[in-house]
């Protein structure tokens, strides 16, 4: 009798690292995955837009005019990501160790992956269509329009309404708009003086990136959000409405585990997975999105 399940051990960590996937980090509540089904041997998205019609004047009922012309853009991205994961462990080491081997380093791996596609995600903070910076604040805290805002306890809830009113101003859709600040924000919307123990914030109990919901905006905090080599002293927060940001991977990180009974000269297994995946704001998610600059 000849036992023969390591492709059932590969399904196994595939299934741990795809809900840990899933359930972590902030990229899954504002990128958009609708395209991640729509490949057939290819890595190209398409994205039909129709161009916005508008209303004319019409003078009297009797009065001829002229229907507009319907303009289709092709908008498309490339999935130019690639990342890799991978182990080696040998049979000894599997027998003697005293504690589990695989969990903890699938869940690396899953913290790897969920790393690099935050990076690309938010990197789209290039791509929004407006910004918040110091001249939106009621007070400046870094000489005004064209520098990115200082925060600070009695400030941040400023930030915060001075990007519900960027949306307002600009006629973005009131459900399901969001902010994502990062930690350093975060510790300081928690003492804010607006919101101390006076909101739900005040007594909610963060978890899973999410802390709770001002003026309508759902507040969220990643460690990811992103500087830029030429202007290092800002990192770019990313406010929006729905999920304007598009994700799609052609390869999911799909674990395989290649025993050490497959190779003829060593007894060392191999755990690895990959992923092809690309990252695009369309011009729909654009006018949605705010990049809001704030001082490192």
């Amino acid at each position: 009798m000849a036992n023969n399940v390591s492709a059932g051990i590969g399904e196994k960590y595939s299934a741990v690292l795809q809900t840990e996937l899933y359930e972590s980090f902030v990229w899954f509540y504002i990128a958009n995955t609708k395209f991640e089904g729509d490949f057939v041997g290819n890595d190209t998205v398409h994205f039909p837009r129709y161009n916005k019609l508008t209303v004319q004047d019409l003078v009297s009922s009797y009065d001829t005019f002229t229907p507009q012309d319907v303009v289709l853009t092709d908008e498309t991205f490339v999935l130019d990501q690639r990342k890799v994961a991978a182990y080696e462990i040998s049979d000894e080491d599997y027998i003697e160790m005293k504690v589990d081997v695989d969990n903890p380093l699938i869940k690396s791996m899953k913290e790897a992956f969920a790393n690099a596609y935050d990076t690309e995600i938010f990197s789209e903070y290039a791509n929004a269509g407006y910004v918040v910076d110091d001249g939106d604040m009621t007070t400046a805290s870094n000489w005004g329009v064209g520098n990115a805002i200082i925060p600070s306890k009695s400030n941040i809830y400023d930030l915060v309404t001075a990007v519900v009113e960027k949306m307002d101003e600009n006629d973005i859709p009131s459900q399901d708009r969001f902010l994502v600040l990062s930690p350093k924000e975060k510790r300081l919307l928690a003492n804010a003086p607006e919101l101390l123990r006076s909101t739900e914030m005040g007594d909610r109990v963060v978890t899973w990136g999410f802390m709770g919901e001002i003026d309508g905006v759902k507040i969220w905090y990643s460690n990811n959000l992103q500087t830029v080599a030429w202007a290092p002293g800002v990192k770019h927060a990313i406010a929006g409405q729905g999920k304007p940001i598009s994700f799609a991977a052609n390869i999911r990180p799909q674990v395989t585990f290649v025993g050490s009974e497959y190779k003829s000269n060593s007894f060392v297994n191999t755990v690895k997975a990959q992923s092809k995946f690309g990252v695009k704001t369309f011009h729909e998610g654009a006018i949605r999105m705010i990049d809001v600059q704030i001082v490192a």
